[in-house]
């Protein structure tokens, strides 16, 4: 008798029975409390049959259960779609992977026991009840290029709210900024809403930021023109909010570095030497000189040409 072989085809894979293509999804992100529809497509690869079985679908390291449905049993070359739906009611907000398996109980003897399982997410995300800030922030020196000692840097600063809630503006300021030694604030300071300002060396935003929205904020600072060559200029700004809506600012979010594979680390750079043009000319100039032998048939040239002259003045008197 030919044993089967079930597994779980990627989503997309083709050439299942009767022209039919794999399943394997999430209805993606939800906020805490919220339900994902989860769908999983198992396939008998070979053509043997296979008796009763049991499908899982499981969340997170720890493989927490979501649910297992039961299959009668699922004839060689066939396929069969399980729908799963994922009350996330008391699931603590973060990223999930998502992780389903045919025959978790071994009940059937297969061909190949090593491809019953599929990983469908590795970064569902159950998001909070409450607001939750990211911040990415961009230094870039306004002449292009490098930094020198002198230079203007234009700081970009985005506040994303990933969270379900509303960020309210609240009595504290909801991003701050403090400057590095080396650099001067200007007075440009800009928002894509609400209000932006310099507090002395410090960037302060005051402002609503929408549950899924974000803000943008632009701000410039000048290096110091006697800056030692080679000093990094380093800074990081925080997000501040009230997460459990006691009136005071409990959770803050550091800004992160996109251009750097670090989370959450400050955004550095480095000041260098500005390059220098040809140097100009100045002083006198040294043109060559003759030699003494140089002079002599010099002396000749003259006193031959002088001869030719007179020769042919006094043949022309005569």
């Amino acid at each position: 008798m030919k044993l089967p072989d079930l597994w779980l085809p990627p989503d997309g894979t083709t050439g299942l029975a009767g022209g039919g293509v794999s399943v394997q999804e999430t209805t993606g992100d939800v906020c805490q409390g919220g339900e994902v529809i989860i769908t999983v497509t198992i396939d008998n690869l070979s053509c043997g049959d296979a008796g009763p079985f049991d499908v899982t679908v499981t969340y997170g390291a720890a493989a927490r259960l979501i649910g297992t449905q039961h299959v009668d049993g699922l004839p060689g070359c066939e396929y069969t779609v399980l729908t799963f739906v994922w009350d996330t009611t008391g699931v603590a907000p973060g990223e999930y992977e998502i992780v389903a398996c045919a025959d978790t109980g071994h009940d059937v003897a297969e061909l190949n026991e090593a491809n019953n399982c599929l990983t469908l997410e590795t970064d569902l995300w159950i998001r909070p009840n409450e607001p939750l800030i990211e911040v990415e922030k961009i230094a870039v020196d306004t002449d292009g290029g490098a930094v020198y000692p002198g230079d203007t840097i234009r700081y970009e600063a985005v506040l994303r709210n990933e969270g379900c809630a509303d960020l309210e503006d609240g009595p504290q300021h909801e991003f701050t900024d403090l400057l590095p030694a080396g650099v001067a604030p200007t007075t440009y300071v800009t928002a894509t809403s609400g209000k932006a300002a310099f507090e002395g060396d410090e960037v302060v935003w005051d402002g609503e930021i929408p549950a899924g929205g974000e803000v943008t904020i632009k701000y410039r600072v000048t290096v110091d023109a006697e800056i030692e060559v080679g000093t990094q200029i380093c800074n990081q700004g925080y997000a501040h909010w009230d997460s459990d809506g006691n009136g005071s600012y409990e959770s803050e979010e550091p800004s992160d570095d996109p251009a750097t594979p670090a989370d959450d680390d400050p955004t550095c750079l480095t000041v260098e030497e500005e390059p220098q043009g040809p140097a100009p000319l100045s002083g006198t100039i040294d043109a060559p000189t003759l030699s003494e032998w140089g002079m002599i048939a010099l002396s000749c040239l003259f006193a031959i040409a002088f001869g030719w002259r007179w020769g042919r003045q006094r043949a022309a008197a005569a």
